[in-house]
Parts: structure tokens; sequence; C-alpha cells
């Protein structure tokens, strides 16, 4: 067994059980002052260094492992619920052309976008997809990130979007963080489909989910539901037909206009639904009463420049609000989550508790991993994060950064 010891503060983020945490809970991180954690894979016990120490005499426990804090902060482990890292080809020439005035739709208009990165997803082989994610999930690791999210959704054909999930695959196996799948064949329409819409979702709900299922290659099924994407009666039929299959549902919504897709996806009981820019209130209150996570990504509107979501009007409502870094080639290239928490403080208009909250407790709600992710807590998975400060508020004020001076997965120290 391991004792880490020493702590400025170990900051449990803890709900007594709950998996997540709304309203005014985000406030509450359940900070122990100089704190220590009995661990191995799992955490055995939390509480001072005194009580531990007990606890292992007690219990006949033999402590293998001192792991010394040097009076900094410890933090759980940053569940990124929402990603796209597996993927081919560079948008560089294209972000270029935004900053130039060119918007995100118009470029899509012209062929470019998610377009793009299918074209050169195609082409990539499964080890250049592995590799490409590899580096990216390397790094978010190095950031904090302990528990990661990555969708499909770039080859928008049979072959090409298994060859993802199976990339996919190879980084689960490969990886010592947890690492949650999801299908988003629904991402776009393949330009060869493009007059014949209802053939794709055919193909998807024929013959993609089937493959998915069988193979158990993703845990997820999204759609993207948006202004020139799906409409909400083509995202119900792929949506509701996984969720006969047994998928649980993620779901893009209301992104680029309010198109009611946060409604169908708290009318489906979705697990989270994303981006949200320009989410009504309707849809808000049904998101409440269903439990639906609010998969809130700053980074998105920011590097796209556009609105921000709501935080604060969803938190005031009760809804689960989570964040995360939507890392893709095209609107978000960043992997830190760090990078997404301080947006949310300063342009969410986020506290620095509830940002916190949403990037560790209630992403792990976001992936159905609150269970075993996301906050200090005994039987959970011993993922947490020993920065470099005495308090978890340099993780905001000290922006730019990485805070981050040691990564442990499962009680396995990666960082």
């Amino acid at each position: 067994m391991k004792l880490l010891f020493n702590t400025s503060e170990l900051v449990t983020v803890s709900a007594q059980g709950k998996g997540f945490k709304i309203k005014e809970e985000m406030q509450e991180l359940n900070i122990i002052a100089k704190g220590a954690m009995l661990f191995d894979d799992k955490i055995e016990f939390v509480g001072t260094e005194k009580e531990c120490r007990e606890y292992a005499s007690e219990n006949n426990i033999n402590i293998t492992n001192e792991i010394n804090a040097n009076k900094k902060s410890v933090v759980p482990g940053f569940v990124d619920a929402h990603t796209h890292i597996v993927f081919g080809g560079d948008r560089t020439n294209e972000f270029a052309m935004r900053l130039r005035g060119a918007t995100y739709k118009e470029i899509a208009e012209m062929g470019g976008g998610i377009q793009t990165t299918v074209r050169g997803t195609r082409e990539a082989t499964l080890e250049q997809l592995y590799q490409n994610g590899l580096k990216l999930a390397n790094s978010a690791i190095k950031h904090g990130t302990t528990t990661l999210e990555i969708k499909s959704g770039y080859s928008l054909n049979f072959e090409g979007e298994m060859k993802q999930l199976e990339a996919i695959k190879f980084l689960q196996d490969d990886l010592d963080i947890d690492i949650s799948a999801t299908f988003l064949g629904a991402h776009d329409f393949p330009l060869e489909l493009k007059d014949n819409r209802q053939k794709y979702i055919d193909i998807i709900n024929n013959e993609m989910l089937p493959y998915v299922k069988e193979n158990r290659l993703a845990q997820f099924c999204d759609a993207f539901i948006d202004e020139g994407y799906y409409t909400v009666d083509e995202g119900r039929q792929i949506l509701e037909h996984a969720q006969n299959m047994g998928f649980d549902l993620k779901v893009h919504c209301d992104e680029l206009a309010d198109v009611s897709a946060a409604k169908l996806a708290a009318e489906l009981g979705a697990i989270s639904a994303d981006h949200l820019l320009f989410i009504s209130d309707e849809s808000i209150d049904m998101m409440q009463k269903s439990g639906t996570a609010a998969g809130l990504l700053p980074g998105t509107a920011y590097f796209i420049r556009l609105p921000y979501a709501p935080a604060r009007k969803l938190i005031e409502k009760g809804v689960i609000v989570s964040i995360a870094t939507d890392c893709n080639p095209g609107s978000c290239f960043t992997e830190n989550m760090q990078n997404i928490m301080s947006l949310s403080t300063i342009n969410m208009h986020m506290t620095a508790e509830e940002t916190l909250v949403a990037a560790t407790l209630n992403g792990a709600y976001a992936l159905k991993r609150q269970d075993k992710k996301g906050s200090l807590e005994v039987g959970k998975d011993a993922d947490f994060l020993i920065l470099d400060t005495s308090s978890y508020v340099n993780l905001f004020y000290n922006f730019g950064v990485n805070h981050v001076e040691s990564v442990y997965s499962k009680g396995k120290k990666l960082v």
C-alpha cells in the first residue's frame, strides 16, 4: 500500500457518494488541509497523515511506498469527456483563413472544415491514426488528464470509421489511463452521398452501428445536430436506433444555432449534450429534469470566435455542468485541460471551484464513470495530480503554464 502525505491541501471534490454536483454544491471542494491518502490502484483511506497511519496500523496494512508531496496541492485527475484526437491531415491553412476573416461556416461551404479532415483521415493508415492520437493523448496526460473520451467521425464511410475506432482501441490497450470510445459516424454527410442523406443514415443504422456493437468498439453514439449538419429528425433516427441497440448517447447540440438539439438529447435521456452555445431556456429546463449533463467546450467558442455557452444560467438552473477540450484539428486544437479551465473562469464566468468540479467529478458523470473517477474518495480509482503549487487556485491565477508536477492513474505514476 502507498501513502501520500505532507500535502498543503488534499482537494477531494467529494460529493459523499453522489455522482455529481449542481448549483451551490459546486462551490464545495471538501478540502483536507495537510491531507493524506492510502492507495494502491484504488483509494483505501483519506484523511490526515496521522489518521492514515493509524488506519494502516489497525488494519494490518503494510505501507511499502511513501510519497512526500512536499506541501503541494493534490487534486483529482482531469476528465476530458469530449475529444476528436484520432484524425489524419492538417487544417493549418484553414486556421489562417479564419484569422483573415473567413468564418467556420464559410470554410465548410467551400468544401473545407470537417470534409478536409475526412479526406486526410481516409488516406491515413491505421498506424498513422494511432500515432497522431498517441502524441496528443500523451500530451494531455502530461497536462493532467487521466480519463479521456475519443470520437470517430472523420471518415464518414464504413471502412474509415472502423479504422478510427480500431486506432482508439489500440490507445485504450496501450495507455495507462481510462479511455472511452464514441462512434460519431453522424458528424457530417459524406460528399458522395450529400444528395442522398437518407442512404447514409441507413448505412449508419444498418451497417456501422451493428458492427461497432458486435465488436465492442464504442460505448457511446453521438450525432452532430445543428444548422448545416443533421436535422433533429435525422439525428433522432440514428440516436433512437443506437439507444435501442444498447449504446449510451452523447450529442453535439446547438453549437451554431438553436435547432432544439439539446431538447432532443434531454428527451432521449442522453448522458450529455455538448457545445450549447445557442441553447434555449426550454432546452435548459428539459436538461435539468432529465439529468443530461451540459458538456461545455469554451475552447471551441474561443477558437472560432463565437459566443460562449451560458454557463452561469446552466449552473443556476441546476443543470449538471462539465467542461472538456473538444480537441480537434478544425475548431479547437488544444489537448490541455488547464487551458479550458482558464477560459471557463474568465470567459464563462465560472468560479475556480465550479470549474474544478466541472473538470473532474461532473466530467466523470458525463462519461458514466462517476462511480470510479472524478473525486478522491474511498473505493474510487487512485487518479490524482500533484501540482507545483500550494493552492489549486494557482491553476487559474498563473495561467498559460503547466502546473502538473506528477500524474497518477490507478495508483501508477505516469508523469
